[in-house]
C-alpha cells in the first residue's frame, strides 16, 4: 500500500492506495507545533479506525508547503 500526505497551509490530508485505488483518506488541521509523537498518534488512530495496519504501507510520498514539518513528516514515515 502506499501513504500520501499532502501538508498545506491549513490541512494535511493523508490517502492510501493499493493498485492505484484509494481505500481510505483523511484530512486533518496543520498544526506546525505539533510534534512527531502526536502525529504518530493520530496516524495510527486513524488506521486503527479504518481497521487497516500500518505495517502494510510499503512506500510513502509527500508533499509539503510547510517546511516547518518537513523533518515531522519524514521523522513519523
Amino acid at each position: 500500500m502506499l501513504l500520501v500526505i499532502d501538508v498545506g497551509n491549513t490541512n494535511t490530508s493523508l490517502g492510501v492506495y493499493r493498485d492505484g485505488v484509494l481505500l481510505a483518506h483523511w484530512r486533518l488541521t496543520t498544526t506546525p507545533s505539533r510534534t512527531v509523537d502526536e502525529y504518530g498518534v493520530h496516524a495510527r488512530n486513524l488506521f486503527e479506525l479504518a481497521h487497516m495496519d500500518f505495517k502494510d504501507i510499503e512506500a510513502i510520498a509527500v508533499a509539503s508547503v510547510v517546511p516547518p514539518l518537513n523533518y515531522t513528516v519524514r521523522k513519523n514515515g
